[in-house]
């Protein structure tokens, strides 16, 4: 998707609430991750791998996404916190090419001499004593990052909080919106009235087919909760509550009738 503001669209393309149509803007591929062995050393090849927005590769930029500029810095600096400044010198972090660049010391340093330059003690530039030089800016494309001010401090002008999840109940095979009917009821069931009626509402917005089943659905519940409780039944994950824990009716019936044949042991 191209920087635009794409009017288009019904909703704002920076809204990370929303998904981009797949039809309209098929995925593009970047490049390819093999995974050929299992990790050797699970700390040093797992738990210090260190994965962020900022570290990119040539000829990728940053949108305006409000979402991913956070990242971008806080990503960074939270793994150079977590890990240590050298960070990127780990060997599950390090790139395979040889780096070049003008950051030097820090914690557990680790670079290789040989990628310091012409003299490993200059870390600046420029400098007249074999430090880093820019390469020049004539062998490479040019580029102009883009910013927009008002978009990363705008709110969102094309909320749309409803239309994808509308789209997507519409979209769900009849067992599958079935499930989803289900087990929002049972969850919703044991909630208050202020809470029901608020999802409920949140439903309707999204499709009115879809609220109304969820309403019949908890009022469901809530009736086969009160027949149960008429029978003496103890209730289980379907009430939210168990004398004897969660667990199934039939399971804590079973508790029951352990508890009446059990008797108390003997005194020493």
């Amino acid at each position: 998707m191209t920087d635009e503001y794409h009017p288009e669209l019904d909703f704002d393309p920076l809204d990370d609430t929303k998904l981009w149509p797949e039809d309209q803007f098929p995925w593009l591929p970047v490049g390819r991750m093999v995974l050929d062995r299992n990790p050797v050393d699970f700390h040093a090849e797992i738990e210090q791998a260190a994965f962020g927005t900022g570290v990119l590769v040539d000829g990728m930029d940053f949108s305006d996404d409000k979402m991913l500029q956070g990242r971008t810095f806080s990503y960074s600096d939270t793994q150079r916190y977590r890990v240590g400044a050298n960070y990127l010198s780990l060997p599950v972090n390090a790139p395979k090419a040889p780096v070049r660049t003008n950051q030097h010391r820090g914690q557990m340093d680790i670079r290789n001499p040989k990628e310091s330059g012409g003299n490993p003690h200059i870390n600046y530039e420029p400098s007249m004593l074999g430090g880093y030089k820019e390469e020049n800016k004539e062998n490479r494309a040019p580029h102009q990052p883009i910013y927009n001010a008002t978009a990363m401090s705008a709110p969102i002008d094309r909320p749309n909080n409803y239309g994808q999840a509308g789209h997507t109940y519409r979209s769900l095979d009849d067992w599958e919106r079935d499930e989803l009917i289900k087990n929002l009821s049972e969850a919703l069931a044991i909630c208050d009235k202020l809470i029901q009626d608020a999802m409920i509402h949140h439903f309707t917005q999204a499709d009115e087919e879809y609220g109304r089943r969820v309403q019949e659905g908890i009022e469901q519940v809530m009736k086969e909760i009160q027949e149960m409780k008429r029978e003496n039944q103890v209730p289980g994950r379907e009430a939210g509550k168990s004398k004897f824990g969660q667990g199934t009716i039939a399971a804590n019936e079973v508790t029951q009738e352990a508890v009446k044949k059990g008797h108390e042991a003997d005194p020493y």
